[in-house]
C-alpha cells in the first residue's frame, strides 16, 4: 500500500523519514495475514497462543477486544473459520506509532499517511495548516 510521508521542517533528517518507513516493513512483516513466517500467520495455524505474542501482537488484541466491547461486536478480528486478521485496527495503529517516534524526535509539523488512514501535526510546508479532503467519496 502506499505510505506518505512528510515532515515540514527545515533540518528534517532523511535517516528519520527511513526510520518510519523500516517501521512499516516491520509492521507488515508481524502484521502481514499474506506472508506465511508473519506472527499472524503463525497464530491462525496455531503455532503461537497469546502468553507467547510479541508486545506488539498482545497489545493489537487488546485493542481488538476493546474495540470489539464498544462496537457491541460489530468490529471483530476473529473471522468465520476462527481464524484472525488484525488488518483494520494494525493500519491505524501503526500510522499513530509512526506520528509518535516523529513526535518523539521533536517534529513538530508532519503528515503520516498509509493506504488512506492520516496522522498530522503542525503546519504544512505552506506554513499552514494541514487539511484532508476526500477526492472521491
Amino acid at each position: 500500500m502506499p505510505i506518505t510521508v512528510e515532515i515540514a521542517e527545515a533540518g528534517a533528517q532523511k535517516d528519520d523519514i527511513e526510520e518510519i518507513f523500516e517501521y512499516f516493513k516491520y509492521v507488515d512483516e508481524k502484521f502481514s495475514t499474506y506472508k506465511d513466517w508473519s506472527e499472524v500467520s503463525k497464530i491462525n495455524r496455531g503455532e503461537i497462543s497469546a502468553p507467547d505474542f510479541s508486545a506488539d501482537m498482545a497489545e493489537i488484541f487488546r485493542l481488538a477486544e476493546e474495540t470489539k466491547k464498544e462496537t457491541g461486536g460489530y468490529f471483530d478480528i476473529t473471522k468465520p473459520d476462527g481464524s484472525v486478521d488484525p488488518s483494520g485496527l494494525v493500519k491505524g495503529w501503526a500510522v499513530h506509532n509512526a506520528a509518535k517516534i516523529l513526535r518523539d524526535k521533536g517534529y513538530k509539523n508532519f503528515y503520516v499517511e498509509a493506504g488512506g488512514d492520516i496522522e498530522a501535526e503542525g503546519k504544512n510546508s505552506e506554513g499552514k495548516i494541514w487539511t484532508v479532503g476526500i477526492r472521491n467519496p
